[in-house]
């Protein structure tokens, strides 16, 4: 059986073929932006789609770059609906 670390906190979890960078759910709650704002994600409809917010002022941010303890990761979409976190393996905005 393969085992899963998140990569941030080490915090075993449930292995991905499709998202072998993602970080647990308890690191995603601390992503910020680039200055230290924290953020939320969710999607946008039933249907799906992705929103980065800013929690404290809930405005909209247009990127899916963020930091988790000095980590750059990318927030998205999840395949089959629901936000997926993954470490920014390519270092790109």
């Amino acid at each position: 059986m393969d085992e899963y670390e998140c990569p941030i906190c080490g915090r075993s979890g449930e292995v991905s073929l499709r998202y072998p960078h993602y970080i647990c759910v308890e690191c995603a709650h601390r992503a910020v932006d680039e200055n230290g704002h924290r953020l939320k994600f969710s999607n946008v409809a039933l249907s799906g789609g992705f929103e980065a917010r800013y929690v404290d002022s809930d405005e909209i941010r247009d990127s899916h770059v963020c930091y988790v303890d000095g980590v750059r990761c990318l927030a998205d979409e999840a395949h089959m609906g629901g936000i997926v976190v993954i470490i920014d393996n390519n270092e790109r905005e």
